[in-house]
C-alpha cells in the first residue's frame, strides 16, 4: 500500500515537472528559434557554465601549477580582431533591419512575425548570444597565462550573467527596444577591443595607450547608465515589454554600474593604487610592477566587456 502511494506521488511530481518544463522552455519561447543550435534546452547554458567553472577554477590551475604561463600573443591578436569585426556586424545587422535611436526611449515591442526585418532582429539576438558564449574564452586565456589577478569576482559575475541573459533574450525576446543594449554594447566593444588590439602590439603604436584607459572606463560607465535608462523606459506601465526579462536584467545592471563606479573611484581618484577587479589584458597592477614591466598594457580599463543580452 505504501509503495503504491509513493509511486503515485512520484508520478504526480514527474507530471508537474514535465508540465512546468514544457511551459517555461517551450510554450513561452519564441517558436522561430526552434531550428537555432544551443537554444532549445537550458541544459546547454548550464553545461557550458559548468565546463567554464571546472576549466577556470580546477582543471587549468592544476595543469598549470608547474608550468610557465603561455604567451598566446597570436591568439589574443586574432580574438581582438574577431571582436571588433563581429561587433560591427551586429550593429549593421540591426540597423539594416530598421533599428534607429528611438529604440532607446520609444516602446518598441518584439515582432514575432516571419517578416524580413523581424527575422533580422532575431538573428542579431542569436549572434549576440554566440558572441557572449565566445567571451567566456577570455577567462580561459587568463588561466592559461596565469593571470589570476584578472579572474576577479567582477569578471566572473559579469561574464556569467551576461551569457545567461543573452541566452534568455535570444530564446524568449529576440527584438524590441531592449536591442538598444546590443547596439551600444557593440559600439563600446569596438572601441575597447581596438584598444586591446593595440595593447598586444604596443611597439607599433606611435602614441601612449596609457592615456586612453581612463576614458575607456568612463565610456563603459556611460554605456551602462544609458542601458539602465533604456530599461527604465521599458518599465513604463504603458509599455508591454516582457517583465520577466526586465526584472532579471535591471538588478544585474544596477550591481554592475556600482562595481564600475567603485572601480573608477578607487583606481583613478588615488584611493588605492590598484584593485584586483580589472580583467583586461595586463590587468590592474600596482604602480611599482607597472614601472618594472614598462608596458602600456598594464593597468587598463575596468573590463573587456560591458553588458549584453
Amino acid at each position: 500500500m505504501e509503495s503504491n502511494v509513493t509511486e503515485t506521488v512520484g508520478e504526480s511530481l514527474q507530471q508537474q515537472f514535465d508540465h512546468w518544463y514544457t511551459f517555461l522552455v517551450e510554450d513561452l519561447s519564441d517558436k522561430r528559434t526552434a531550428h537555432l543550435p544551443f537554444l532549445h534546452s537550458p541544459l546547454w547554458p548550464l553545461s557550458v557554465l559548468s565546463l567554464y567553472f571546472l576549466l577556470v577554477f580546477y582543471w587549468i590551475p592544476n595543469y598549470m601549477r608547474d608550468r610557465k604561463p603561455y604567451e598566446l600573443r597570436t591568439l589574443m591578436l586574432t580574438y581582438n580582431v574577431f571582436q571588433v569585426v563581429v561587433c560591427y556586424c551586429l550593429i549593421r545587422q540591426l540597423v539594416r533591419h530598421g533599428w534607429t535611436f528611438r529604440y532607446l526611449y520609444t516602446c518598441e515591442l518584439a515582432d514575432y512575425s516571419h517578416s524580413k526585418d523581424a527575422i533580422g532582429f532575431l538573428h542579431a539576438s542569436y549572434l549576440n548570444y554566440c558572441v557572449k558564449t565566445a567571451e567566456l574564452v577570455e577567462t580561459v586565456l587568463f588561466a592559461l597565462r596565469k593571470k589570476r589577478n584578472q579572474i576577479s569576482f567582477l569578471h566572473v559575475y559579469h561574464h556569467v550573467f551576461t551569457y545567461l541573459l543573452a541566452w534568455i533574450f535570444a530564446k524568449y525576446v529576440g527584438g524590441s527596444m531592449l536591442t538598444y543594449t546590443i547596439i551600444v554594447n557593440s559600439l563600446v566593444h569596438m572601441c575597447m577591443y581596438s584598444y586591446y588590439l593595440l595593447a598586444v602590439i604596443p611597439n607599433y603604436v606611435p602614441f601612449s595607450l596609457g592615456k586612453l584607459k581612463r576614458y575607456i572606463t568612463v565610456l563603459q560607465i556611460v554605456q551602462l547608465v544609458s542601458i539602465l535608462v533604456n530599461i527604465m523606459f521599458a518599465m513604463r506601465s504603458s509599455c508591454a515589454i516582457p517583465r520577466t526579462h526586465i526584472l532579471l536584467y535591471a538588478p544585474y545592471m544596477v550591481v554592475l554600474i556600482s562595481m564600475f563606479i567603485n572601480f573608477y573611484m578607487k583606481t583613478y581618484s588615488g584611493i588605492t593604487k590598484a584593485l584586483n577587479v580589472c580583467y583586461t589584458d595586463g590587468g590592474v597592477l600596482k604602480k611599482s610592477r607597472a614601472r618594472l614591466n614598462n608596458n602600456p598594457k598594464v593597468d587598463p580599463p575596468a573590463t573587456r566587456s560591458s553588458s549584453s543580452r
